[in-house]
């Protein structure tokens, strides 16, 4: 490997690629230094030009992945066993529900002009679309809901015991931090919205159509209703709802920049959290504007035609959004082992992170498979399950082995309604089979390793700044005197 001298950083720490041994066979310490550009996501040190390789043993060949039979028959995951960014770009259209009742206010007249009557049946079908494409994605969402919901009993468990015991609770307070805002932005950002805007484009639908009808005077009055204040005040009320939340993230992202900004000062660790919370605190400011403006001009829509132009950054600001979360903000992440609540230290956290920021650029750079620039042996099966397995690819890639005839097969899924697969069970299947086996590794990281790596650069980036934020000013030990914040 290419040797790149660069200064140290104040850290002192070297970042590894999955491999606990950190020195040479002659005893000395590798060099294997990282700095991160947040801009450009450049990586430079060791890693750049080619990474470590490890070799190492599953840690625990009993941990099993349990999978169900899904409504079309294929193997998928059981409802509500991870947190998954699966945010469907069509919400981000929602707010043209908001305006599909255009036609139905600017026209507010009997008879009812045949072009209105055009663009009112255009409208109104428009809204009844999107409505079904927020409550199905409500359902996915209320997935991700009862994920966290049952983290935070166990979290909450758990730190009651801790008290009952007179242990320390840092831990526990940093992993409720980060569970309290993700099931805040997924119940407030996403479920409610797909709720209140689903059901106001809902009313948005009927008061359009029923406006093509106006002639009648009770058709009249009921479509002036349902497509004016009525059928706008969900989308008003989600607005004044998601913009205060908004502004709660934007603060604790900042507080994330301030609390890691000395302590971690010129690290690739501090530039990564400070990029994740600028990440996170544009999608709030664009959003949190956007909800106000779209529920102002909902209500303004409803007398006034003009209210229709505040409409129009308020569209373009909902699609950035939703771009932007699924590319810069969300993540995918599973369950840890339940009842397991291993202890957050600041050196393992920043490495996991310098990593996974490594990973993600050379997954994105090399023509190679990223197992073969991770793993020393490519052709092990167990050096290279027990690289899905600590880079948090196993229970993805345990679906895929489950969705391949053969590999299904050989596990005995064939006909079950349920399978559970572990380590053991991939070592032993028949050796004609290990080459599939370690073919569906290199086809699901080639695909998938990349996002992967991002995802978990995002989550452990919003892991360290709570931590620093929760703990104040402590060593790379996690030890401090001083008192934790609330």
């Amino acid at each position: 490997m290419a040797s790149t001298d660069l200064p140290p950083t104040p850290t002192g720490y070297d970042t590894m690629l999955g491999s606990d041994d950190t020195r040479t066979a002659d005893g000395e310490e590798k060099p294997d230094r990282v700095s991160v550009d947040p801009a450009e996501g450049v990586v430079e040190g060791p890693a750049a030009n080619g990474p470590s390789k490890e070799s190492s043993r599953p840690d625990d060949g009993r941990e099993r992945v349990r999978l169900v039979r899904g409504d079309d028959g294929a193997f998928t995951f059981v409802d509500g066993s991870r947190l998954v960014n699966n945010l469907p770009w069509i919400v981000g259209f929602m707010e043209l529900a908001n305006a599909g009742d255009f036609a139905a206010n600017v026209w507010n007249q009997v008879p009812v002009p045949v072009y209105a009557i055009v663009f009112m049946a255009i409208g109104g079908t428009v809204a009844g679309i999107l409505s079904v494409f927020a409550f199905r994605d409500a359902r996915l969402s209320c997935k991700n809901v009862r994920f966290l919901r049952r983290q935070r009993r166990e979290q909450q468990a758990e730190r009651a015991r801790r008290l009952r015991h007179g242990l320390s609770t840092l831990d526990v307070d940093v992993l409720m931090a980060v569970t309290f805002r993700e099931f805040g932005s997924e119940v407030i950002g996403r479920w409610f919205m797909d709720i209140l805007m689903g059901c106001g484009a809902v009313l948005i639908c009927v008061g359009t159509f029923m406006a093509i009808g106006g002639a009648d005077p009770a058709v009249y009055e009921a479509s002036n209703i349902l497509s004016g204040y009525l059928g706008n005040a969900p989308i008003a009320l989600f607005g004044l709802v998601n913009s205060a939340w908004a502004a709660y993230i934007f603060a604790k992202a900042r507080g994330h920049v301030r609390a890691t900004r000395e302590t971690l000062r010129g690290s690739a660790a501090a530039a990564l959290v400070k990029r994740r919370s600028r990440n996170v605190q544009v999608f709030c400011a664009v959003n949190g504007t956007a909800a106000i403006l779209g529920g102002l001009g909902s209500m303004l829509t409803a007398t006034y035609w003009w209210g229709y132009v505040i409409l129009i950054p308020v569209i373009v600001a909902s699609v950035f959004c939703n771009v932007w979360w699924r590319h810069r903000v969300g993540y995918t992440r599973w369950h840890p082992k339940p009842g397991e609540f291993p202890a957050l230290v600041p050196a393992e956290l920043v490495a996991e992170l310098e990593f996974a920021a490594r990973a993600a650029v050379v997954a994105r750079e090399r023509e190679r498979s990223p197992i073969d620039e991770f793993v020393a042996d490519a052709g092990s099966v167990r050096d290279v399950l027990a690289f899905l397995r600590r880079h948090l690819f196993f229970d993805a890639f345990c679906l895929r082995v489950a969705s391949t005839p053969d590999l299904c097969d050989a596990l005995g899924g064939k006909h079950q309604p349920e399978l559970l697969v572990g380590i053991d069970e991939l070592l032993a299947l028949p050796e004609s089979l290990h080459p599939t086996l370690l073919a569906t590794a290199h086809a699901y990281v080639d695909e998938f390793g990349r996002k992967q790596f991002q995802y978990h650069e995002r989550y452990m980036a919003e892991l360290l700044g709570t931590y620093y934020r929760i703990a104040g000013n402590v060593n790379f030990d996690g030890n401090s005197d001083v008192t934790e914040k609330q």
